[in-house]
């Protein structure tokens, strides 16, 4: 869905001076903005992370899931 297509399907609310104070959208269309948002923060963590993920576990300072599963239960 482009920003076109998001602009045409909301509403926009205003009060009697003309000041936008709302904007309704479709539950449908709520879901594809969050999980495009969700999708933009994985990205950005990811990107934040590969010097990280490239050194490898042990210069990263990752943890063995053997270590420590039992705090996860």
């Amino acid at each position: 869905m482009t920003a076109d297509d998001i602009a045409q399907s909301v509403q926009f609310m205003l009060d009697r001076r003309g000041n936008l104070t709302a904007v309704v959208v479709s539950p449908e269309l709520w879901r594809q903005i969050v999980a495009a948002l969700e999708e933009v923060e994985d990205r950005t963590l990811v990107q934040a992370l590969q010097e990280r993920i490239a050194a490898g576990p042990v210069a990263s300072g990752a943890l063995r899931w053997a270590d420590v599963d039992q705090e996860w239960e």
